[in-house]
């Protein structure tokens, strides 16, 4: 086991800016901390690229910005890092990949709005090949590791975003989620990720794995890191988020029974319990959630295949078998079977459409089983055994297919290892989702 810091137990970011401004701590400063943790967890391989002498220099404009005119804005100074699918003016941009990408444009929308703001991007970090997996597992660039136990997968495909973020090398990652690569590893790792709203944050300047469901979204250290974050990159405010009443809060009962390891069971039931004396809890039916899986695989491998048909058309070279085969599946998929996919999805969303209406929340844990070990396929749960892919995925998949806000919320642990809790919102009730993650966070 690593010994990994505790990382709401740091300064927000709020704090850290206004430390700032007061001249009580520089952006420099934090920049060496970074570079301290990250040599320290070098073998944890969260980093892609990185450039420290340009990021001091940044930083140190930064400093003289702060001494001269004040911060920039909410994020001034703040060391950031950024996934490597996301355009970073003066970074390359590779993808986990040795495959080209299609071009991608400018700098990503949703960097250049947090430097508008002060913010510091100073590295891009690893993740699963082109996003398309969950494990952190990447044969061109190494294995992203857990910060608790190196020998279990970090998660994905934001793997390296939440492993940086766990151990200090920044305040937080800019991630993206298709069907759980925010949540995943902010998981694994101990930290917050919120997946927001479908279209929230804009993803122009960002590789793309299936346009219909991918998003960005934040890996923080807190709640309120997140909501500072979401603010900054979706241009929307989130302070009218409330829990102003007893939250009434849904659980799929019937769909987690036999799909939960013994002990995230018993750490999801204590915690359930738990919330029982301050908030009303109601077993929910929902019968699509069985049925996600298919129809979001089948979209996901179609739109990817199209996002790389010019590799795909000359063959592949550069993408690994591992994710050269389930693209080959998606451009050979029949038109009918995409268009099956899209009517299952109306079903699924209408299914939480309507459940949302009379909840505040769905709460499930984020995933099924404790982090995996590394290059393990199977797992074993209350009703036998499954696939890692169907364990891991399988818990996030629904809430990015269908655009729901959903935040990943770090609550203990289970057999020793991080334990997340997953808070679905109705559609574009960022606010309200992040509010009632505050309100959650402090009964952690």
């Amino acid at each position: 086991m690593t010994d990994t810091p505790n990382a709401s137990s740091r300064p927000g970011i709020r704090e850290t800016v206004a430390a700032i401004a007061a001249g009580t701590t520089t952006s420099r400063a934090l920049l060496d901390e970074a570079h301290a943790a990250a040599d320290r967890h070098r073998d944890l391989n969260a980093i892609a690229w990185v450039d420290w002498d340009a990021a001091a220099r940044a930083a140190d404009a930064l400093d003289v910005r702060a001494r001269a005119g004040g911060p920039l804005g909410p994020l001034h100074g703040v060391p950031l890092t950024i996934k490597d699918l996301y355009q970073v003016d003066g970074m390359p941009t590779a993808g986990g990949t040795r495959a080209a990408l299609p071009a991608l444009g400018g700098e990503s929308v949703a960097v250049a709005r947090m430097r508008a703001v002060g913010a510091l991007p100073f590295a891009k970090t690893n993740m699963h090949e082109i996003a398309l997996g969950a494990t952190g597992e990447n044969p061109w660039t190494g294995d992203v590791k857990n910060p608790v136990d190196p020998s279990r997968q970090a998660g994905g495909s934001s793997s390296g975003a939440g492993v940086a973020t766990a151990v200090g090398i920044g305040f937080a990652g800019l991630g993206s989620d298709t069907g759980g690569s925010v949540r995943i590893p902010a998981a694994f790792s101990g930290v917050v990720g919120f997946k927001p709203s479908f279209g929230a944050i804009p993803l122009a300047g960002a590789l793309h794995l299936s346009w219909t469901c991918d998003h960005a979204g934040p890996l923080t250290r807190s709640v309120d890191d997140a909501a500072l974050l979401y603010e900054v990159m979706a241009g929307r405010r989130t302070d009218h988020g409330k829990v102003a009443r007893r939250p009434r809060l849904a659980v799929p009962a019937t769909w987690l029974k036999g799909r939960l390891h013994p002990a995230t069971r018993a750490w999801f039931d204590a915690r359930i319990a738990a919330l029982r004396t301050q908030a009303d809890i109601v077993h929910v039916e929902l019968p699509s959630l069985s049925r996600a899986l298919a129809p979001y695989t089948a979209i996901v491998r179609a739109e990817a295949a199209f996002v790389h048909r010019a590799v795909l058309a000359a063959g592949g070279e550069g993408f690994s078998d591992a994710v050269l085969a389930p693209m080959r599946d998606g451009a050979a998929q029949l038109t009918q079977v995409y268009l099956d996919a899209m009517r299952e999805r109306e079903l699924l969303r209408a299914e939480l459409d309507a459940m949302l209406r009379d909840h505040d929340a769905l709460l499930l844990p984020t995933s099924a089983v404790p982090p995996p070990t590394r290059g393990q396929l199977e797992v074993q749960v209350e009703g036998g055994t499954l696939s890692t892919r169907e364990a891991v995925l399988g818990q996030t998949l629904a809430f990015s297919f269908v655009g729901l806000p959903t935040l990943a919320l770090p609550m203990g642990t289970a057999d020793g290892l991080p334990a997340s809790m997953q808070v679905v919102g109705a559609r574009d009730a960022d606010a309200s989702v992040l509010a009632l993650g505050r309100w959650l966070e402090a009964r952690a």
